[in-house]
């Protein structure tokens, strides 16, 4: 009497995918670019780095089950999105293993921008 309402169930309509011969097509979200205010102005580094960023997050994200990917994150690296943008730029990076090369040719003083946090601001400090 109780029917399996597939359009609801990504794994049964995966399986039926797969079993039918049809292509599963993984859909990744583009990552939001926060648009900067106009009273801020951002380096390039500091936005390449933002860009970086949230491309990561987004990959990491969209690997976790659907509903329970800001808990999962939590759980897999001990805080969340927005906590981890709180952190030093140099922090996020060592944390979400992201190539720091790109924003290294970018700056000319790369030792003072790696202290910034995701804002372009002084990081407040979490516990580890």
């Amino acid at each position: 009497m109780s029917e399996i309402i597939l359009q609801k169930s990504s794994r049964l309509l995966a399986m039926r995918a797969s079993v039918s011969g049809a292509k599963t097509e993984a859909v990744l979200e583009k990552p939001v670019s926060i648009q900067p205010d106009k009273n801020q102005k951002f380096s390039p580094e500091l936005l390449q780095a933002r860009y970086l960023i949230d491309q990561r997050l987004a990959e990491l994200v969209n690997r976790l089950p659907d509903g329970k990917q800001q808990r999962l994150f939590k759980i897999r690296y001990g805080f969340e999105p927005e906590q981890l943008k709180q952190q030093s730029l140099k922090q996020i990076f060592s944390k979400l293993e992201i190539n720091p090369a790109p924003i290294k040719q970018l700056s000319t003083n790369h030792q003072s921008l790696w202290e910034l946090n995701y804002n372009g601001e002084q990081p407040t400090q979490f516990s580890d």
